[in-house]
């Protein structure tokens, strides 16, 4: 959420203009706090999908709605994808200034110590949270609650590393990409080629689209594990790479910011022709044409809604209040922890309002859960010894300068966008706002 303390280099952050940075940084600042929001609403949808999501458990079941399920499979679409591309995004600039240990060592800290912390804490928090709306439902006796073991195979897809699987493969990316430019650097000029943009996004579009066909449950469902698995790491990582692409090629993003709109329409178009295959697709339709056309709409929509979401944000947001600066900070926090909280909400809405439209329900949720995040993030973290371990910290805007604190930070969600591209050398996690 915050920007690492690195030594930047003042050739490449002049080569920016100040108005562009300043564009990019409010626009980026935006885009987190969305996205992760967008996360807590898309799990509010849950226990209303029908049919439900292939591999994903849920402490309830509530009564289905048709119009929550499509906003669960919109938001599903390009959630990840717009968070993975702001990722290799800001990891190339990084990379570019500070070199590759740099970027594995602050990216070490802001990533793996909040995925332990969310390990040691939160999953826990998570499971006996699911394991008491699973009592509820009289799925499983009271009894196991203690012991843990479980009958008829109702555990399958209990176990793994839940919502906290994002930061894990964000860390292997990050690693990858290291490790590629660490030996492009030692490679002779006469073996390197020259990467034609165009070509290297249609190679990873049908990569994307590949392994969509082999597995699309990697975005049809849900894939719980400790560990990567392999499908969903591919396709991830096609997100990833486009970021370092779109940094590379495009780096003040003009180019998007001229075309986002035109993306516009044709992203909707796809959107719409991936919900319909999906929905088929969920109910049991099975026929290779068919899931060929859903493993490109669904690649193509998560691509271009993405493209579209971050050109219109960096050619629209030029500024951002104060308001959105703490939901932007906050928001890393809020992914981390809403997870049982919701779980536990979800429980209470059922039996509490069995009779309340699923849509309400949602708004309930998503409120409550949004509240009672953001409360914990304001008396446990923002100026505490936990948000400096765990680098989140952020101080409240005084005099028009809104100052962040950390002991560094800056990817996609925990990304602070601002410092990212205005870093000095030897400079503080200061960041001033426009």
């Amino acid at each position: 959420m915050n920007a690492p303390f690195v030594q930047a280099n003042d050739a490449v952050l002049h080569a920016v203009a100040p108005e562009t940075r300043a564009s990019k940084v409010a626009g980026f600042d935006a885009m987190r706090a969305m996205a992760a929001f967008g996360v807590v609403l898309l799990h509010c949808c849950v226990p209303y999908m029908q049919p439900a999501v292939p591999g994903l458990v849920w402490p309830v079941h509530d009564t289905a709605d048709f119009f929550v399920a499509q906003c669960f499979w919109t938001i599903e679409l390009f959630i990840m994808p717009l968070f993975l591309v702001l990722a290799g995004f800001l990891a190339w600039n990084s990379i570019q200034r500070a070199g590759p240990l740099s970027l594995i060592r602050s990216r070490a800290r802001r990533l793996l110590v909040p995925l332990l912390f969310g390990v040691v804490v939160i999953l826990p928090l998570d499971l006996y949270a699911w394991l008491l709306g699973w009592v509820a439902e009289g799925l499983i006796p009271a009894q196991k609650l203690r012991s843990l073991k479980f009958d008829g195979g109702i555990d399958r897809d209990l176990w793994g590393l839940s919502h906290l699987w994002f930061l894990l493969y964000l860390f292997l990316y990050v690693v990858t990409l290291a490790a590629v430019n660490w030996a492009w650097h030692r490679m002779p000029t006469k073996r390197k080629r020259r990467v034609h943009p165009a070509l290297a996004t249609a190679l990873l579009v049908l990569i994307g689209c590949v392994t969509l066909y082999v597995r699309p449950e990697v975005v049809w469902g849900f894939q719980h594990r400790f560990l990567p698995v392999p499908s969903k790491w591919i396709y991830s990582g096609v997100f990833f790479a486009l970021g370092v692409l779109l940094a590379r090629f495009d780096p003040n993003l003009e180019w998007l910011k001229s075309r986002a709109p035109r993306l516009v329409a044709p992203s909707l178009a796809f959107v719409l022709a991936a919900l319909c295959l999906g929905s088929w697709h969920l109910q049991g339709g099975s026929s290779e044409l068919a899931s060929m056309t859903l493993a490109v709409t669904t690649c193509f929509s998560a691509t271009m809604v993405t493209l579209s979401i971050i050109g219109v944000a960096a050619k629209r947001i030029t500024r951002v209040p104060p308001v959105v600066g703490y939901l932007a900070a906050a928001s890393f926090w809020v992914y981390i922890v809403h997870h049982p909280i919701l779980g536990l909400v979800h429980i209470d809405l059922k039996w509490m309002l069995p009779s309340v439209s699923p849509v309400l329900k949602v708004a309930l949720a998503f409120s409550v859960t949004l509240l009672c995040s953001l409360a914990t993030y304001e008396v446990w973290v923002r100026r505490t010894a936990l948000g400096r371990l765990l680098g989140f910290q952020w101080q409240i805007p005084t005099s028009g300068r809104a100052v962040a604190r950390s002991a560094d930070g800056e990817d996609v969600i925990s990304m602070d966008s601002s410092r990212d591209f205005d870093e000095k050398t030897g400079s503080s996690s200061t960041r001033r706002a426009a």
